[in-house]
């Protein structure tokens, strides 16, 4: 019995506290609760618990620490729904959420006990609305944390933050549509709008969203989509999806395009020969199938097909009889006779001629001869016949001799009565060929006006040399009397160009360079030597200056046919002043620099002024260079020149002696520092000198150490009616200020194109440049077979003259009906790499043409009477500047200060791709301005806005596109 007593004792003492606790009065528990709460509220240094390193304790003995079972975690109030906080623990008398520091009072808690283990577990539940959280002005975020206590101490919860999710409408960086090489790489860059919580970023193609594992495309932890290596498959419509709990926001669809560029097929089989034997010719095709373009892409470059010569033997074929003809009427010797030719076939390719005789003579026979008397009165009568036609001939004869010469005595005299000279008028302008004058002397000595303003070329038509013998504009119809005024002299030589006739015998390299300057200056009473300190040259061609009276709204001078400009920016003329500006090219060879050896000329002579102008800040020169751009193959150098001044239209030097016009280096391209005082771009083909300096200036070059540069030669080819006829090749720098001179040139001497102007490269290997000429017809009989020419090396790498040319006469004595062909090829040494043109000489129209289908058409010149200094630039209707100035300095403010990103003024320069030497902006109060100043004087073509807007979006400066398409519209 005692045992079970014991044992009844015991569980009697385990269940007491449980016994006693329900019939505790209601007000006492309140009352013993408020304690606990009260020393609860008090209590700083609670004890945190985490489930990760209690769970384990909810099956142990009673009488330890609460243990959470969940805890609270961060959540969002979505648009009007609230955030539920969830906060779970075991072994707790009590849970309860206490949010930034104050107890949550609207919490909601459910209690109960796991039948298996027997443990009381307590659940509790915090709703947070959005005006929980707008009412709150703390510094840190919304937090609420889970209390739980018991018998043994109480825990807290991590904090778990509450927060409003939104996400805005527009993205950060929209993408933009993309066109790629396939095979190449490329991104669509997106940045989402800003959203709490961060969204996710995702991408649909074509409205289906993309598969990155499947497609091979990647989408970097910022958003954007890679493409490694484009594929015709990827092109497609992509959108930018940027999505949280809050909202799903889609960009415009944008395009990305994958071209493909053309790819030439292999070479077809060579044709068979269009001639059965002797020269012809072969050809062979190629297709641009391999791949073909697409969406785009560049078509294949070169031709498409190949021309060569061949010549296959003949056969030998010898010579056979036709049939005899039939037998003649009997003579009076009684002989007749038959013939027969060798023309079936005729021998040809070395065949034996026939055999035998042509003519077969036997007797008649049958009666057919007469003989006695008959015979001699037959024989008199007809030598009677013979007679009297004679006589009949001579009359005829001499009485058309007496006719002849009766017109033609009356047709002198008339001519020598029109031809001699009125003492009163004899002013009208002629200008007609020296062929058509008597003697050189006869011409009037007053010379047209070489300085008259040229409009650009209206009509074209082909040069016909019937009518090459145009009249000016400027011409009376009606002879204008002298008025006793004696002859002056011309106050202006002609130029040495057209001072004497050229002449074709001699095929030889030719230049009036070293002669013109002697010429120009005969004695010591020419009208060009001046007792002065400066030398006033001749005036300059048409077109080759320009001039404007600009001030501070800046302005523009262009010569549009030399590829040569200024840019005088808004604000860089002090307001007060006012400059008179010119802008000149000098193609005479006086004012061609003479260069160390090694060194070439890569651009035209280019002056601006006057000196004396001063400006507030650069401005920009452009022109046009011949070097070929490759990595690391040249050191460029800029020169230049002081003593160089226009004026009147007319270049004036300040030395005495042109041979000492002085031009020293001022830039080296890659040796800057921020004390150089200009600073140079190069494109492929244009030059940009930002400077405050106007003076003249040329590019120049040399190869650099072991690497051989190469520069673009263009050659032209003209041809010549006056005496025999001449072709002349000229190779001068590939710029328009180049070509326009030897256009000129051969205007003045009223030479005309032949084809169009190609372009070879001349590399600086010290091989010569070849020009051949070569007879491609059966008809020519030239002078020479193959006829060549060299210009030296030198004479091309440091040529110091600018219309350096070959020519070649061809012989026109044969038929007048004939005609003959020639293949002219220009390289350098033996070089694969050539230029080949085909000329062709009509003998029934003396008419030199080429024989290729780009045969250009002659150009007309309008002149007017106007001077050369009239062709001014009127800057108000070229507009060259797109921003105003408030805008400018908008744009300025928003990306002169520099950031951690790098999105301002440095990589704008580098978008733009003016940042060959970044520090010469940095040297600047506003980088920015002059960067813009630059980007302007580069781009006159109507889509560059909208570039700029495109570069500064994927920049990353919304702000400063947001002013320009704010100033200029959205439709850029």
């Amino acid at each position: 019995m005692r045992p079970k007593s014991c044992s009844l004792f015991l569980l009697f003492c385990v269940l007491l506290p449980g016994l006693v606790r329900p019939f505790t009065s209601g007000e006492e528990g309140e009352d013993a609760a408020e304690e606990e709460d009260s020393y609860l509220l008090e209590e700083d240094d609670v004890p945190s618990a985490t489930i990760a390193t209690d769970t384990e304790l909810i099956s142990e003995a009673g009488g330890h620490l609460p243990v959470f079972l969940t805890e609270p975690v961060d959540s969002f109030v979505v648009k009007n729904k609230p955030a539920t906080l969830h906060c779970k623990a075991a072994h707790a008398l009590q849970i309860y959420f206490r949010c930034n520091d104050a107890r949550a009072d609207d919490s909601q808690q459910q209690d109960f006990v796991d039948p298996h283990t027997g443990t009381r577990i307590v659940d509790c539940e915090l709703n947070v609305t959005r005006d929980h959280i707008e009412e709150y002005f703390g510094r840190d975020k919304f937090k609420c944390e889970c209390i739980a206590w018991s018998g043994s101490g109480q825990i807290k919860s991590q904090p778990a933050t509450v927060d409003v999710a939104y996400l805005k409408k527009q993205f950060e960086s929209p993408p933009y549509s993309v066109s790629v090489e396939a095979g190449q790489s490329t991104e669509l860059r997106c940045l989402p709008p800003v959203g709490v919580p961060p969204p996710r970023v995702y991408w649909l193609r074509n409205n289906v969203p993309v598969d990155t594992e499947s497609d091979t495309l990647l989408v970097s932890s910022e958003g954007h989509l890679l493409v490694g290596q484009a594929k015709l498959s990827h092109q497609a419509n992509y959108t930018c999806v940027a999505e949280n709990i809050a909202a799903k926001r889609l960009s415009e669809p944008v395009s990305l395009t994958v071209y493909v560029k053309g790819g030439w097929s292999a070479w077809s089989a060579w044709s068979e020969c269009h001639s059965r034997c002797a020269k012809g010719g072969q050809k062979r095709t190629r297709t641009c199938t391999n791949p073909a373009p697409m969406n785009g892409g560049q078509p294949c470059m070169g031709p498409s097909q190949q021309k060569m010569d061949c010549n296959i033997a003949c056969p030998v074929v010898d010579g056979g009889w036709s049939r005899w003809s039939t037998w003649s009427v009997c003579s009076t010797d009684c002989k007749q006779q038959r013939r027969r030719s060798c023309d079936e076939p005729p021998p040809s390719h070395g065949g034996r001629p026939c055999q035998g005789r042509d003519i077969n003579v036997a007797n008649c026979t049958g009666g057919m001869c007469n003989n006695g008397s008959t015979k001699m009165g037959g024989a008199h009568l007809t030598e009677e016949a013979n007679r009297q036609m004679d006589v009949a001939l001579y009359g005829g004869l001499t009485v058309a001799c007496a006719v002849i010469g009766g017109l033609a005595f009356s047709l002198a005299k008339l001519l020598r009565r029109k031809g001699r000279d009125h003492s009163l008028y004899s002013m009208a302008r002629n200008e007609f060929q020296p062929e058509f004058f008597p003697d050189q002397d006869k011409k009037l000595s007053l010379q047209p006006d070489v300085t008259a303003t040229s409009v650009p070329a209206c009509y074209e038509y082909p040069f016909d040399p019937k009518l090459s013998m145009s009249r000016s504009l400027s011409e009376h119809h009606y002879d204008v009397p002298h008025l006793s005024i004696a002859p002056q002299p011309s106050p202006m030589s002609p130029t040495p160009s057209t001072s004497t006739q050229e002449s074709c015998s001699d095929k030889q390299i030719h230049s009036d360079c070293e002669n013109s300057v002697t010429s120009s200056y005969p004695s010591s009473d020419s009208t060009y030597n001046v007792a002065s300190e400066s030398v006033r040259l001749p005036k300059l061609e048409t077109g080759n200056v320009a001039g404007a009276a600009v001030n501070t709204r800046g302005a523009l001078l262009v010569l549009p046919d030399a590829g040569i400009s200024m840019s005088v920016p808004e604000g860089a003329v002090p307001k007060p002043l006012r400059e008179e500006l010119y802008l000149a090219v000098l193609n005479e060879d006086r004012f061609r620099p003479r260069l160390p050896d090694g060194i070439t000329q890569l651009s035209a002579v280019v002056t601006c002024g006057p000196s004396s102008a001063t400006f507030n800040k650069p401005v920009i020169l452009q022109f046009e260079h011949c070097a070929m751009l490759h990595p690391a193959t040249w050191e460029l150098s800029v020169w230049a020149c002081d003593g160089l001044s226009v004026e009147d239209g007319t270049a004036i030097a300040s030395s005495k002696d042109h041979q000492s016009i002085t031009w020293s280096r001022v830039l080296t391209l890659g040796n800057e520092t921020i004390n150089t005082p200009l600073f140079t771009q190069l494109d492929h083909a244009e030059a940009f000198i930002v400077t405050e300096q106007l003076r003249g200036y040329v590019l120049a070059g040399q190869s650099c150490e072991n690497v051989i540069a190469a520069k673009r030669l263009r050659l032209a080819l003209f041809a010549s009616q006056a005496g025999q006829c001449c072709v002349r090749v000229y190779a001068v720098e590939d710029t328009k200020a180049a070509t326009k001179a030897i256009v000129d040139r051969e205007s003045q001497a009223r030479g005309y194109l032949l084809d169009k102007p190609r372009t070879l490269l001349f590399q600086d290997n010290g091989e010569s440049l070849c020009v051949s000429l070569e007879e491609v017809g059966n008809e020519w009989q030239s002078k020479s077979p193959t006829e060549r020419q060299e210009i030296s090396f030198r004479d091309v790498w440091n040529c110091q003259e600018n219309t350096k040319h070959v020519t070649f006469g061809l012989d026109t004595a044969f038929g007048p009906t004939s005609s003959r062909s020639y293949k002219l090829q220009v390289s350098q040494g033996n070089s694969d790499t050539r230029q080949v043109f085909r000329i062709v000489y009509d003998g029934a129209k003396q008419l030199i043409s080429s024989g290729s289908v780009t045969r250009p058409l002659r150009e007309v010149t309008v002149v007017s009477s106007g001077h050369a200094n009239n062709a001014t630039t009127d800057s108000t209707t070229l507009r060259p500047f797109r921003f105003t100035r408030s805008l400018r300095k908008q744009l300025c403010q928003c990306l002169d200060p520099p950031n951690a990103l790098g999105n301002d003024w440095r990589m704008l320069a580098q978008r733009l791709q003016v940042d060959r030497y970044i520090n010469y902006f940095a040297t600047k109060s506003s980088p920015t301005e002059h960067i813009l100043d630059l980007w302007e004087a580069k781009h006159h073509e109507p889509t560059a806005v909208t570039d700029l807007l495109n570069h500064l979006r994927v920049m990353g400066r919304t702000d400063a596109a947001t002013i320009l398409e704010a100033q200029l519209g959205p439709w850029l």
